[in-house]
């Protein structure tokens, strides 16, 4: 597990961040805009130094698009997200290019963001380069250690992108974020490529250089044991919304959302008989972001619905200490 956190100060604080996305006519925007899909839909979590904090759901959930929008990959509708007190909605460009050494991503797909003209020196150096970091000697010296950390040699340095695995590419990926010495990484699904065994490698590497250089994680994933493995604490997002927010042991020890119990069941666990595993099914299909529920958004699935859920909109109460869970059974 990664460093305890020191919750004395947020390193970064996620605000009510919104994203939506206009859907136009037949005609782009001159046939006018037809109505907006709600991504990301008032999402707020803070994230301490040295912790990881995971978020999961299922396919389609927004976990993703929160995770760009936080960094500006994609341009927030509306919300702050705060850097050691900075917010990076409001920077210009120039100081978001500054403060950007401090906060990287690890891209889900390691092969489409490795640039396949050039070969991995170069596409390590690129960071250095951008921000004047160091001569060409300095810059050579630092990434032959980046390879080493992540666990290629220096013999890896003149090859290119295509001439290796998904474990490497991600390897390479690792690498680039980490060559400008970063406080904030987030991890966009960065091992729902590879192969199991190869999974269990990255994952155990992202725990050593945590250690090694205090990183600070946002995990985004789907799959309910890495990031149990990997996480401090998780938030579970459903639709746009994290409905529920604790530590991971408290999560896994009781959840309390009827989704977040409904996604754990589907768990396998060893040592148990399937006969004899509580199985939640949920009914019906994930509603369209387009058009969301009113409402809790989970109600038209829930089996725990009442009129109450149809119409008003839960809060998100703390439950316990640090357990945060949005639903009117609380």
């Amino acid at each position: 597990m990664s460093l305890q956190a020191n919750k004395q100060e947020p390193i970064l604080q996620v605000q009510h961040l919104k994203k939506y996305f206009p859907v136009t006519g037949q005609f782009g925007r001159l046939g006018g805009i037809k109505g907006q899909v709600k991504a990301v839909n008032d999402v707020s979590f803070d994230i301490y130094n040295g912790e990881t904090l995971g978020i999961v759901g299922e396919s389609g959930c927004g976990k993703s698009t929160t995770g760009r929008t936080i960094l500006r990959l994609m341009e927030p509708t509306a919300g702050k997200v705060l850097y050691q007190n900075q917010d990076l909605v409001q920077m210009s460009k120039q100081e978001l290019r500054r403060t950007r050494k401090d906060l990287q991503m690890v891209f889900q797909d390691p092969y489409s963001s490795l640039n396949p003209r050039k070969n991995v020196g170069q596409i390590l150096e690129e960071p250095l380069n951008i921000h004047a970091i160091g001569d060409k000697k300095e810059r050579r010296e630092r990434t032959l250690e980046m390879l080493n950390k992540v666990g290629l040699g220096a013999d890896y340095y003149y090859r290119y992108p295509h001439e290796f695995s998904g474990g490497q590419r991600q390897r390479l990926g690792l690498a680039r974020a980490l060559i400008l010495n970063p406080k904030v990484i987030i991890c966009d699904e960065p091992v729902s490529a590879l192969d199991v065994s190869i999974q269990s490698q990255v994952l155990n590497l992202l725990e050593e250089l945590q250690d090694e250089f205090d990183l600070t994680y946002l995990f985004i994933t789907h799959d309910i044991s890495v990031v149990r493995h990997i996480s401090d604490r998780i938030g579970v997002m459903y639709l746009g919304k994290i409905v529920e927010e604790a530590s991971t042991d408290q999560l896994f020890a009781e959840p309390l959302h009827p989704y977040t119990k409904a996604l754990f069941s589907a768990v396998p666990r060893p040592n148990m008989d399937e006969d004899k595993r509580e199985r939640i099914v949920l009914k019906g299909d994930i509603p369209s972001p387009l058009n969301p529920p009113t409402g809790c958004m989970f109600h038209t699935r829930c089996p725990f619905a009442t009129e109450v859920c149809k119409n008003v909109v839960p809060e998100r109460k703390e439950i316990a200490s640090g357990h945060y869970v949005s639903c009117h059974l609380y």
